[in-house]
């Protein structure tokens, strides 16, 4: 699948080319409002980037139940662990709007990411960049709830 004239967040960590094998390795995906997408535990297949709409990110926190740690957006790319052993889902994914979004078959993507080491190194540098960045929020949010009181 191409998408000519798409991209962004996540995207734009690429060259045209690697953009351009990225989406030759994706399948579009449509997410009605309140759908889940992957529950916290599963197996995760796929690595989406989200085109239009809202996802929210939600952690089980017993006796409350899912609460939203953040909310996706266009460019954004979701379930890196579809990337990462052993590909279980850290999260569970709602689609807050309707959303469209890119999915990229991580099995796939894996393979391609080793006859292509360029293109395997500039996946996994941007991925740590997200997976840092997001680490940095959660800890922001845990500074914020312990430092009320």
């Amino acid at each position: 699948m191409t998408e000519q004239g798409w991209h962004g967040g996540f995207l734009d960590k690429f060259s045209p080319q690697e953009r351009e094998k990225l989406l030759s390795l994706s399948e579009a995906f449509r997410f009605k409002a309140g759908q889940d997408i992957i529950g916290e535990g599963d197996f995760s297949r796929y690595m989406y980037i989200i085109k239009s709409g809202r996802v929210a990110v939600e952690i089980n926190m017993p006796p409350k139940g899912r609460r939203t740690i953040r909310t996706g957006e266009s460019g954004d790319m979701i379930s890196w662990s579809a990337l990462v052993q052993p590909h279980r889902a850290t999260a569970s994914l709602r689609a807050v709007q309707d959303t469209d979004a890119i999915g990229i078959n991580g099995e796939r993507l894996i393979v391609e990411c080793h006859k292509d080491c360029q293109l395997g190194f500039e996946l996994y540098r941007a991925l740590t960049e997200v997976i840092a960045g997001r680490l940095s929020a959660t800890r922001l949010q845990f500074v914020n709830v312990y430092s009320v009181g």
